[in-house]
């Protein structure tokens, strides 16, 4: 497949870069009307060109004007070589070093530059000029780059700048396409018949036609009817190549420049990024704690708020690490990079590197500091376990990070794996990835063991705590399934015990006094005399001749350990006597084939008073099913069912 590299002009205004780009491929990027009447580029332009040794580049054309750099910053986001252009009659100007530190700080690695309007100075001139632009390209990543002086009137000087493009295109490092697929927009218009087109240059990953596409941050989806790269229609467009989309059933009104094309249902918006950030020596002031500024990434521009972890401003030339509130989100990986500008005036101030697309809010610590400090220069494995410990108890998944890191998928799930034999991190899901933390984890397996000790000392004569009471104690976004697995791991263990409703200490017994032992042995034997007619529960009570709330406690100590059960109100009958009653019930239905509440009567010698609810408690157990006044077997149904 032929490589395919992004070059985009930078330059003060006036200096030629958009007839330097006309001269190199014939094409005119000044496309609106206003640009053309003033002779100046107002927005990005785009051309292509395919070099000698079958590489294509595509062409991005920035204004060089001070009022359009928020037009010029997005168009450089996708950048892989950069053309600073510089006129020969005037030399570096303002728009100029801009440019340079724009560059700079999305940190673009290859370049070089073209000293334009060569054919307006003399030869002593121009080599004064090439002087005082290497003096000025000092410290910047231009400082060893080629200059090459040129003229597009004449087009003197062309043939050794396509070569230069040529020999540097070589080196760069072509884009992955295995990559997550993402769009930023920087167009988007309509053409007669067809429907909306968008443009941007693919920053990653590849996308086909009629493959279906996400727009956010509106989480918009469509599916893509026709790609074209560099105006010839194809049926797939890769990372690296300047596309336009025609997107289906969608309206030009729906979207904007700042907007992102990507693959649907994986990266999230956020409001909030942890960063590196650079601000500028030139920056006419420091920026103090939760100063507003406008943030650039991709094509998007968003206003926003800087907090600083570890000072109260942040001088000129210094580094440091912060938060950004955003006011409106974008879409955004770890490891992309970002401009900020003052909020008023209006110039750029720094830039530097996202580490973390959806932190939470952070409050001045220095573990947040080590934190930041490993995103920024740990392995790939410390950063996953931050972005784990930071996600609390929501499982993360491969997916999970795949919407946060530009990373392929096997590299995500060998990491995952690692963390997973290392004890980090704790895999949730028997059938995919699903990690937690192991802080977080263990944390939630001491919070458990403690709430039942409360819970013991507390109400000593219950057998244990309803397991739904115990998982709604532990943290809100503890996952059922991390909970089920807290259980089981501790019944191995053989710290607890959990039956199907209830969970206990395995060292918790009942402690009953001999008074407690007396009224509890009267109970029991009072419901198991009294077989199929057992007392209601304040007849049973009051027969103890004993303090109501003591034989209540006593009532409820044979209905947790399952000597008694509850059939309905007041009605308890012993657990024996219960069985047994279940067992004719189901003889007489074997035989008989339904019962009603008449039978059951007859059979067990009994009123309706407990008859009805001895037969709507089989039903609720499953043993039995009503189908109009009478009952059936519940397993007589589904013979019934299979059979029909």
């Amino acid at each position: 497949m032929m490589k395919h590299i992004i070059v985009g002009t930078a330059g003060h205004i006036d200096h030629g870069k958009t007839a330097l780009i006309k001269a190199l491929t014939g094409i005119e990027t000044d496309r609106l009307k206003e640009e053309q009447q003033r002779g100046i580029t107002i927005d990005i332009g785009f051309a292509f060109l395919t070099l000698s040794n079958g590489i294509e580049l595509g062409i991005i054309d920035v204004p060089g004007h001070e009022k359009f750099v928020k037009n010029m910053l997005a168009g450089v986001g996708g950048i892989d070589l950069a053309l600073l252009v510089i006129a020969a009659d005037e030399g570096m100007m303002p728009q100029t070093a801009e440019h340079l530190a724009i560059c700079d700080l999305l940190q673009i690695q290859h370049g070089l530059v073209a000293v334009t309007k060569t054919d307006l100075v003399e030869d002593e001139w121009l080599e004064m000029v090439i002087e005082d632009v290497r003096e000025g390209l000092q410290g910047t990543f231009l400082q060893d780059a080629p200059i090459l002086p040129v003229s597009s009137k004449t087009r003197e000087g062309l043939e050794p700048l396509i070569h230069e493009l040529d020999r540097l295109a070589n080196e760069v490092q072509e884009r992955s396409i295995e990559g997550v697929f993402r769009l930023p927009i920087d167009r988007v218009f309509t053409i007669k018949g067809f429907g909306t087109v968008i443009t941007g240059t693919l920053i990653s990953g590849s996308v086909q036609t009629e493959e279906t596409v996400e727009i956010l941050p509106d989480h918009i989806k469509s599916r893509v009817r026709n790609i074209q790269v560099h105006g010839t229609a194809v049926s797939a467009a890769y990372a690296g190549q300047r596309t336009a989309l025609n997107l289906h059933g969608i309206e030009k009104q729906a979207f904007t420049r700042g907007a992102v094309l990507c693959e649907p249902d994986l990266i999230q918006p956020t409001y909030m990024l942890d960063a590196e950030l650079f601000l500028l020596p030139q920056a006419a002031k420091p920026l103090k704690y939760r100063s507003r500024v406008r943030l650039h990434h991709g094509t998007s521009e968003v206003l926003a708020r800087v907090v600083l972890f570890d000072r109260d401003a942040l001088a000129p030339g210094e580094r440091a690490y912060v938060q950004f509130r955003l006011e409106s989100p974008v879409t955004a990986l770890a490891n992309d990079r970002y401009i900020i500008r003052s909020y008023s005036p209006i110039t750029t101030i720094g830039g530097g590197e996202i580490l973390h697309p959806h932190p939470r809010k952070h409050k001045r610590s220095a573990r947040i500091l080590a934190q930041l400090d490993t995103l920024k220069t740990g392995s790939l494995e410390d950063v996953f376990a931050i972005y784990i410990e930071q996600a609390g108890f929501t499982p993360v998944t491969p997916r999970t990070l795949a919407g946060m890191v530009a990373v392929s998928e096997q590299e995500i799930r060998t990491g995952l794996h690692h963390l997973i034999e290392r004890g980090i991190a704790i895999d949730t899901d028997g059938q995919d990835i699903a990690v937690i933390h192991a802080t977080h984890y263990q944390q939630a397996a001491h919070h458990l063991l403690d709430i039942l000790d409360q819970f013991h000392a507390q109400f000593p004569l219950k057998a244990g705590i309803a397991k739904e009471a115990l998982r709604k104690k532990l943290p809100e976004d503890l996952p059922v399934v991390v909970f089920q697995r807290l259980l089981n791991e501790q019944v191995a263990a053989g710290t607890i015990c959990v039956d199907s409703k209830t969970v206990w200490k395995s060292t918790h017994r009942l402690q009953l006094s001999a008074k407690q032992q007396r009224i509890r042995d009267a109970l029991e034997q009072m419901y198991l005399s009294a077989r199929f007619q057992p007392p209601n529960r304040k007849d049973a009570l009051h027969q103890t001749r004993a303090a109501e709330k003591e034989s209540q406690e006593m009532l409820t100590v044979l209905v947790d350990e399952g000597t008694l059960v509850r059939v309905e109100g007041e009605i308890y009958y012993h657990h024996a006597v219960l069985e047994e009653m279940t067992r004719q019930v189901v003889a007489y239905l074997k035989a008989h084939h339904t019962i009603s509440i008449g039978d059951a009567k007859d059979l067990f010698q009994i009123s309706r008073k407990y008859s009805v609810p001895l037969m709507t408690y089989l039903d609720a157990v499953g043993i039995t099913m009503r189908k109009g006044d009478v009952r059936i077997l519940r397993t007589q149904e589904s013979d019934e069912d299979s059979h029909a």
